[in-house]
């Protein structure tokens, strides 16, 4: 089998050279959110960035890669410490099931218990008027009332500008986008496009320290992982043209005994050609960019599989001392696959790649919403109300919603190879 590698050289050249085995990173979320949800995972910190010749140390013969090692969603100043949530939080189910327990219906019965009681009032705020479950039919409910989204002229957001321009609601928005205001950035910038932050900004769990931004810990667990890689790279201050690979990975992350993230560790590139991604890139002023290029990564949670889609992703990294980079992952997710990532399972499969069970799927929906303070109909709605990428030809409609993640990444080494985990065959039983 050919094996294809990319990356740097140096360190370890008496370990590798005669393997003959290249470098690649390891992509790695830079955001305080993400380095808090890291040490989490990682308690002991690895030893202090330091100054190295990058283009002999990570790169050999102009390629070079990075390995995700932290990622968090990039979003604005949590509602307790600005004024981004003016007409408050979010009530959430709980909010529904107190409202209910007041009503006629709603009121114990002599033969329940608190268990039984909390049940019946949980099925009820989360059963549409047709009979079907919320959280797996969200179309069926109306919009939550009790909703509540970003607003206020001086609110601002992380994350980068995606549409080329200063976009506000009465305006002509650019084309393949609708109508939307966009943020001014944590410096100041312009046009940030953070429509995901909008939505979610005013609910608990999804603050930047809430339970929803630490998916991360996934990740560390070793359930899946990023990689990019760069080819043609002649300098790192200005290069007008450089070859980038996002993939998926196929091997868990590598970590010290202190389950920090091995720099320099080798990872494999995912043989499945929809979880590879590949664009041309620019470096100007020490900053990459990229073509804006449609991505795909895995995500598991309760053993069960989606896809992390963006769309039009764009990177916007530099370059950092200890021979990583860090910056935004950006793009615009499309709704229905980031309804069913965060907020209903309706299509989440199993290992073997079939529909997971019924049951599963629909107590781990209800779950999320008791655990993270939001409706899944509320969600659902506010996600298409503030839609602002890929309109529908036929409605006109967009189907995609800005979104913007925070990385860093480490150097490491990747080959282009199959592989297996141990555990793999007992997946499959």
């Amino acid at each position: 089998m050919a094996v294809k590698f990319a990356g740097g050289w140096t360190r370890r050249k008496q370990l590798m050279a005669g393997l003959g085995i290249g470098f690649i990173a390891v992509a790695v979320a830079a955001g305080q959110p993400a380095y808090r949800s890291a040490r989490a995972a990682a308690p002991n910190e690895a030893a202090p960035a330091q100054d190295i010749d990058i283009m002999t140390e990570v790169f050999r013969n102009g390629e070079g890669g990075f390995v995700v090692t932290e990622i968090a969603y990039a979003l604005g100043r949590d509602a307790k410490d600005s004024a981004s949530c003016p007409n408050g939080m979010t009530g959430g189910v709980r909010a529904l099931i107190e409202a209910y327990a007041k009503t006629a219906p709603g009121q114990r019965r002599p033969e329940e218990d608190d268990r039984l009681y909390e049940r019946r009032l949980t099925a009820a705020v989360n059963t549409a008027p047709n009979g079907q479950n919320i959280c797996m039919h969200p179309e069926a409910a109306a919009p939550d009332p009790n909703w509540r989204m970003v607003a206020g002229a001086t609110t601002v957001a992380d994350g980068i500008d995606l549409d080329g321009q200063d976009t506000a609601r009465g305006r002509k928005p650019a084309g393949g986008t609708c109508g939307h205001d966009d943020f001014r950035g944590m410096h100041g910038e312009r046009g940030v496009d953070n429509q995901w932050y909008r939505v979610i900004g005013c609910t608990t769990g999804f603050q930047s320290t809430g339970l929803a931004n630490s998916f991360q810990t996934e990740m560390y667990t070793g359930s899946w992982g990023i990689l990019v890689t760069l080819r043609g790279v002649d300098d790192l201050r200005n290069d007008p043209d450089v070859a980038v690979g996002i993939h998926a990975s196929a091997d868990p992350i590598q970590l010290s005994s202190a389950r920090a993230a091995l720099p320099y560790a080798t990872y494999a590139v995912d043989r499945d050609k929809r979880y590879r991604a590949n664009t041309r890139g620019r470096i100007a002023n020490g900053v990459l960019t990229i073509v804006p290029v449609d991505v795909r990564f895995h995500n598991y949670v309760n053993s069960m599989h989606d896809d992390r889609i963006l769309r039009d992703a764009r990177l916007r990294l530099t370059f950092t001392r200890d021979g990583g980079m860090e910056g935004y992952l950006s793009g615009y997710s499309p709704i229905e696959a980031m309804y069913d990532l965060h907020f209903g399972a309706r299509h989440s499969t199993n290992a073997k790649g079939e529909l997971a069970p019924e049951r599963l799927r629909l107590l781990t929906s209800i779950g999320r919403a008791g655990a993270l303070g939001h409706t899944c109909n509320g969600a659902y709605h506010a996600m298409l109300e503030a839609a602002d990428g890929h309109p529908d030809p036929a409605t006109g409609r967009c189907t995609s919603i800005s979104t913007q993640f925070r990385i860093r990444l480490a150097p490491a080494f990747v080959v282009d190879a199959a592989t297996q985990s141990v555990n793999a065959p007992l997946t499959l039983r």
